[in-house]
């Protein structure tokens, strides 16, 4: 069984080759993207492999390699002292279930380097009801988090679509990736 502490998407959720990829996605990734100079990071990421995701101590059920396997996988990178991460809990919490029913997994990826320990509280006074586990920091390293909330769009192919970009561009994106 392999434990929680080394989940690795892109070993979970295996490349099965290139699909015909919708220009709709990749449009959308850029244009929803928070910051040039992020940009410059995360752009040459998509459309290769997800990098490594190494997450331990899950709250609201934990999210083992079946559950992510041919899904569309959504990661919300978030922090503890996080304004904007606290205050978008409730529309993931939204596109969590809007979306379950039809292949998308959201999880909660915590982690900053500070704050990880109030994880379980934090998630409670907001609400959060989709998985969350503690993320290690070499893990946001190889996703080049800069700022937080990141969210980084997966395809059931285990391949990175989009990353960096803007809570209201999330549901775009997972329309567009759907259609594939």
């Amino acid at each position: 069984m392999i434990r929680p502490s080394l989940l690795t998407l892109s070993l979970l959720i295996p490349a099965l080759g290139f699909a015909a990829e919708n220009p709709q996605v990749a449009a959308l990734a850029r244009e929803g993207h928070w910051l040039d100079t992020g940009w410059a990071a995360h752009g040459p990421m998509l459309g290769r492999p997800a990098p490594g995701l190494s997450l331990s101590g899950w709250l609201n059920g934990e999210v083992g390699p079946s559950a992510m396997k041919g899904k569309i996988v959504v990661v919300d990178f978030w922090a503890t002292w996080c304004g904007p991460c606290r205050a978008s809990v409730p529309h993931n919490n939204e596109l969590a279930k809007k979306f379950a029913g039809r292949g998308v997994l959201v999880i909660g990826a915590c982690g900053s380097g500070r704050g990880e320990e109030r994880m379980e509280e934090v998630a409670r006074a907001t609400g959060l009801a989709y998985p969350t586990a503690r993320v290690a920091s070499a893990s946001t390293a190889a996703w080049n988090v800069q700022w937080w909330p990141t969210y980084a769009v997966i395809d059931r192919n285990g391949t990175l679509r989009a990353i960096g970009l803007k809570p209201g561009y999330v549901e775009k994106v997972l329309d567009a990736l759907l259609v594939e």
